[in-house]
């Protein structure tokens, strides 16, 4: 029994130290999704800003345990929206505002959903509608475990 129990005990140990972290969306009591976390890792997330009404980027990815945000690109300037030369490398293409080289750093992103900002979130390869998958005011948590 003592063998079975050491042998369990160092499986799990050999498991949790080999495994990729994962990346967890969603909210206190609901997943969206849960992937790998690997190095580099891209994440977008993209939102119709509230006052504005238009489109907003934001392209992040994640790196030695942290979400870094790397640009934002949106098409109208105001309010919450980053333009500072303190911010990043800002110029214009096509359309859209970019504020490049941001490198802000977030051990975790919370977002809520909002009236008409059609949240989404694109990760792994897939889009996931937070939109349409919660409430109105949802906090949703996207984390590292």
């Amino acid at each position: 029994m003592k063998k079975i129990l050491i042998a369990v005990a160092l499986s799990a140990i050999l498991f949790f130290a080999t495994s990729a972290p994962k990346i967890f969306v969603g909210t206190e009591n609901r997943t969206v999704a849960v992937v790998d976390a690997k190095e580099n890792f891209p994440l977008t997330i993209n939102f119709i800003h509230s006052v504005q009404k238009t489109p907003v980027i934001e392209e992040l990815e994640f790196k030695n345990g942290e979400f870094i945000l790397l640009r934002t690109k949106y098409k109208s300037q105001g309010v919450g929206l980053p333009f500072d030369a303190a911010d990043g490398k800002f110029f214009r293409d096509g359309e859209f505002f970019v504020v490049d080289e941001m490198n802000r750093r977030f051990e975790k992103l919370e977002l809520r959903t909002g009236k008409g900002t059609q949240l989404k979130i694109f990760l792994d390869g897939r889009e996931f509608k937070l939109y349409e998958k919660f409430p109105l005011g949802t906090k949703i948590i996207v984390k590292t475990f």
